[in-house]
């Protein structure tokens, strides 16, 4: 009897795929500009007027929009709502011309009121033993930091 040999034959299995259309090449989408934010810094140094009485304003009017806190200041009888006025009219303006910003995008950041300058003088009318008769003008400085999108 011959002797019986074993064939043995390696089959591979091929993966199967699918056959698929050719993928579309869609034209590129219209990219829309992307509006970036910017701030802006204002100072106002060597205001006549005392900080604590700008602050007083400038705590309530920090929290509105620019352009709802000059409406609200303009109908408002002090110095400070004036000073305010002319220092946010400059911070605005500033921002839209200069930089480039959206006047309806604008918001206060920050409105920061610090103590300036002191002039001192004395006037023996204005006080005795202990305070000297000093009279000291106190000063005031402003800053403003607005944020807004970009044209």
């Amino acid at each position: 009897m011959p002797a019986v040999t074993k064939k043995t034959t390696k089959t591979t299995a091929k993966p199967v795929t699918k056959k698929t259309a050719a993928p579309q090449v869609l034209p590129p989408a219209p990219v829309a500009p992307v509006a970036t934010s910017a701030e802006i810094r204002f100072r106002n140094n060597n205001l006549l007027i005392s900080p604590r009485k700008l602050r007083l304003l400038a705590n309530v009017v920090k929290t509105l929009v620019p352009a709802e806190a000059l409406l609200r200041l303009k109908f408002t009888n002090s110095k400070s709502a004036r000073i305010l006025v002319k220092s946010i009219q400059s911070a605005v303006n500033d921002a839209t011309r200069n930089h480039g910003l959206l006047e309806s995008s604008l918001r206060f950041r920050s409105i920061r009121v610090d103590e300036g300058q002191k002039i001192k003088r004395m006037d023996k009318s204005h006080g005795s033993r202990f305070n000297r008769g000093v009279i000291i003008k106190r000063h005031s400085r402003l800053e403003i930091m607005l944020t807004g999108q970009k044209q």
